[in-house]
């Protein structure tokens, strides 16, 4: 039997009855849309494959019946030609999450890497909560400071996403990200977006900062030598001058189409 991926749920996944197929195990599934089989519980049932958006329909009743919960880990693995979907084993998870001293040692990942993780979770989010109609792209190169480009189905104006990770907050529980000044060109479809990936839950923060790249410039300017605008808050944070740039994760998308509204009016 081999293992295509092991993941935790999220709520817009069980609501919506489906499973999102992470890119790791895009090569083990069929290039186009269609039925596929698949053992749940024991029985063989014929669901539905989007190629396109990476997910797999018709699971509502196997997470009613299992009462599946946001944050329950599945696998998907294949034996025979056929899928085996089932749900990770609750005694190690218990056993897991409630150690106090589960918390991944990041020390030995880049910058780069670090980066690269948060992205595909900002992208990851962007993909499942636009509901199939947003895109996301990664550039060749980032020398303009984009990590992102996101394209609305049908919009040929693209907005850009500047992703900030941090993976320790301040030691005054602060979220504080740095923009470099020299390179930093804002832009009304340019936009920040700063994540906290914690180690203990290895995933990021519910909350985002989701800010239009004019704002930054507000930020305090901090090292001479090499000017940055800095942003610092608290994520849970609902006072303050960047308090209402603080956003849920899961509306990130829901903000990018509100922004595609917004320039589709005056763009052409």
């Amino acid at each position: 039997m081999k293992e295509i991926f092991k993941r935790r749920l999220i709520q817009v996944e069980v609501k919506g009855g489906f499973l999102y197929i992470p890119s790791k195990g895009v090569e083990f599934m069929p290039d186009t849309k269609g039925k596929i089989e698949c053992k749940m519980d024991g029985k063989i049932n014929k669901l539905t494959y989007n190629y396109q958006y990476r997910r797999i329909f018709g699971l509502t009743q196997w997470y009613k019946r299992n009462k599946v919960e946001a944050g329950d880990e599945v696998g998907l693995s294949m034996e025979n030609n056929t899928y085996r979907l089932e749900l990770a084993g609750f005694e190690e998870k218990e056993l897991i999450d409630h150690r106090p001293d589960n918390i991944i040692d990041t020390s030995g990942l880049t910058s780069s890497t670090k980066g690269d993780i948060v992205e595909d979770r900002i992208k990851d989010l962007i993909l499942l909560y636009g509901q199939g109609l947003l895109s996301v792209y990664k550039p060749v190169t980032d020398t303009e400071g984009i990590d992102l480009i996101v394209v609305k189905n049908g919009i040929y104006q693209p907005i850009f996403l500047q992703v900030k990770s941090r993976f320790k907050l301040h030691e005054t529980g602060s979220f504080i990200i740095d923009v470099r000044k020299k390179t930093f060109n804002p832009h009304h479809s340019f936009f920040v977006v700063g994540a906290y990936f914690d180690p203990k839950t290895i995933e990021i923060d519910e909350n985002l900062i989701f800010l239009p790249s004019e704002k930054v410039l507000n930020g305090n300017v901090v090292n001479k030598n090499n000017p940055r605008f800095r942003i610092s808050t608290r994520l849970s944070n609902s006072r303050g001058r960047w308090a209402k740039y603080i956003i849920k994760k899961t509306t990130l998308a829901e903000n990018l189409l509100e922004k595609f509204s917004e320039m589709s009016r005056y763009i052409k």
